[in-house]
């Protein structure tokens, strides 16, 4: 079982979610090693007690000290494959197999894989863990051959796939602020905020039986025109303007967390969190 005083814990990737997961960890007692693609955030890492590393998945050297970092037994993946970008596409993609090339010879016993609700399609329903995965974009189509790629690994590997992610730095009222004839109007929300994404990776760490697929979704899902427009009128931005039509939608259930892992969410309602920052 893993604890403070056996074994360690290999993050890839230490910004939004990695860096305060890895506090997170490290003020649990875990030993937590992290990488970072920048010089300057090293002696940031190391500040907050957490081992820095450098990695460039563009170079060939990638990993200094490879066979140190994943000395650990559980490793996450944080790091997101980049919004229309190709060149973070190409990144991603030769981690995801700088990762199957080495991870067999290590000591890691259990994989977490931070992936996305965008593998599912515009269904017009409930999507599960148990749906059909039809991605609709190419970084959701990505993060499913990532996932696919990965799972043949001879370690317990668990993904989590997140839904938007909002929180501290990521306020949802300048999403879509003072713009007009913003479609799709009535459409459900699918979010989490940062505090369940740090609870749920903490749970998947600690609970022996989590295995597979999880969906990491808050359990409420407000329209878009009513949650969009409450979030620019706390944050005192101009108010955005919707169509009232629901064409493509889903609703992303976290039912394998709550069912399973008895995972209870910190941030349930979405609304009563956008009312309890007025």
């Amino acid at each position: 079982m893993l604890n403070g005083s056996k074994g360690a814990i290999s993050l890839l990737g230490c910004g939004w979610v990695g860096l305060p997961l890895a506090k997170s960890l490290v003020s649990q007692g875990y030993k937590v090693r992290a990488s970072t693609t920048t010089t300057a955030k090293l002696a940031v890492l190391k500040s907050e007690r957490i081992d820095p590393y450098l990695v460039h998945f563009s170079d060939d050297e990638t990993i200094l000290d490879q066979n140190e970092f994943f000395n650990a037994e559980i490793l996450i993946i944080t790091i997101p494959p980049g919004r229309r970008n190709p060149t973070g596409y190409d990144n991603y993609r030769k981690m995801v197999d700088y990762i199957c090339r080495y991870l067999p010879d290590s000591e890691v016993s259990k994989l977490i894989l931070i992936s996305s609700t965008s593998v599912y399609p515009e269904s017009n329903g409930i999507v599960d863990e148990h749906s059909s995965v039809f991605p609709g974009t190419e970084s959701g189509q990505l993060m499913a051959d990532s996932e696919i790629q990965l799972s043949k690994l001879n370690v317990n590997v668990i993904s989590l796939r997140l839904a938007g992610l909002i929180g501290p730095g990521r306020m949802p009222g300048r999403f879509f602020a003072g713009k007009s004839q913003v479609p799709n109007g009535l459409a459900p929300v699918n979010l989490i905020h940062l505090k369940d994404v740090l609870g749920i990776i903490n749970c998947l760490v600690k609970d022996q039986n989590a295995s597979g697929i999880y969906n990491g979704c808050a359990p409420s899902h407000p329209g878009r025109k009513e949650f969009y427009s409450l979030a620019a009128e706390i944050e005192g931005l101009e108010n955005p303007h919707f169509i009232s039509e629901k064409t493509a939608w889903k609703i992303v259930s976290s039912s394998r967390l709550t069912a399973e892992l008895n995972y209870q969410f910190e941030i349930p309602s979405l609304l009563d969190w956008l009312h309890s920052l007025k």
